[in-house]
């Protein structure tokens, strides 16, 4: 046997064993590399991507999970929620790989797909992350949490925490990712593998969430004036009423005494108190008319605020599945 031929019999068994090492390490790369090779965006789904300025990995990311828009019926089947309660809007299965995104069709809430495919992208990232890395980041977002958190933010995770434990890390990820401006520099840095403008999808997601937060904003202002309107109301109509039952009987009182011989001192006396009266009157009825425009003003302002309970009833059951298989 030849030199050759034998240091060839002796490396072959090793280049297939480094093969199949490589392999084995990067299984999941090759298996997106594959995917990615075979799959074939609709054009919506490349729109989406656009919009929220994927970047190659972030769009490489999106493009393996399989992304499909659905509709009501076929997302309940897809992405089943935990509670009732709670609408979601896109999940990713960690089992096939492959993202669902609910087919949201209201135009008040453009951008609400876009970022919620952003968001299961960043999910898919998540998972094919070392378990270094995951750590680090952990630490990365709780400290933008802590920065960014606000009453709604906490009771999302509050949420994620009691209905799926263990991906407080992975759902912080998403939604900072997509829903928050300025994580700290390092954060930063990481989301530019995902997205080349990270303020777009951002941008996106304050858009629609400015449709839901003006008119809650608005239905809590007018709900608190119009308990302070109405207590104000109410003492003013009781003191009105009062009012008006005592001046009513002192008008009695007067015509009785005017119906009679020494009911006043004099004729000048007589007409003192009636202008005095017809002065109590004039006064009353300015009153009585200035309750009234209080009043057509508070029942519109009444007929405002449930108007924009119907509103935000609308918007949210937009956003329900369960709502639009109905």
């Amino acid at each position: 046997m030849s030199i050759v031929r034998k240091i060839f019999s002796v490396l072959t068994p090793i280049i297939i064993l480094s093969v199949a090492i490589f392999m084995m390490m990067n299984r999941q790369q090759i298996i997106d590399e594959i995917t990615l090779w075979q799959y074939k965006p609709s054009a919506e789904i490349v729109a989406i991507a656009d919009r929220v300025k994927m970047s190659d990995i972030g769009r490489k990311m999106f493009y393996v999970s399989n992304p499909q828009i659905k509709s009501a019926n076929e997302f309940n089947e897809d992405c089943r929620r935990v509670e009732k309660g709670n609408a979601i809007l896109g999940c990713y299965n960690p089992s096939s790989r492959d993202i669902y995104i609910y087919n949201v069709t209201n135009s008040e809430l453009d951008g609400v797909k876009e970022v919620t495919a952003a968001h299961e992208m960043l999910h898919a990232a998540w998972e094919r992350l070392s378990a270094s890395e995951k750590s680090h980041l952990s630490e990365l977002l709780e400290q933008a949490y802590n920065n960014v958190k606000n009453k709604k933010l906490s009771e999302r995770m509050e949420y994620y925490d009691r209905a799926q434990p263990g991906t407080r890390a992975n759902e912080l990820h998403s939604i900072l990712g997509t829903e928050f401006a300025n994580l700290g520099d390092e954060l930063e840095e990481y989301y530019r593998r995902y997205f080349t403008d990270r303020s777009e999808v951002v941008k996106l997601h304050a858009q629609y969430q400015e449709k839901f937060e003006s008119r809650e904003n608005e239905a809590q202002k007018l709900s608190e004036s119009l308990k302070v309107r109405k207590e104000k109301l109410n003492r003013e109509l009781s003191q009105y009423s009062t009012d008006l039952a005592d001046y009513n009987s002192r008008v009695a009182d007067f015509n009785r005494r005017a119906g009679i011989s020494g009911g006043f001192l004099s004729q000048s006396d007589f007409y003192s108190q009636r202008q005095a009266l017809k002065a109590e009157l004039s006064e009353l009825n300015e009153r009585r008319v200035n309750l009234n425009s209080e009043i057509n003003s508070y029942n519109s302002d009444v007929l405002r605020l449930r108007e924009l309970g119907v509103q935000i009833d609308e918007l949210n059951k937009s956003l329900d599945s369960l709502e639009g298989a109905k």
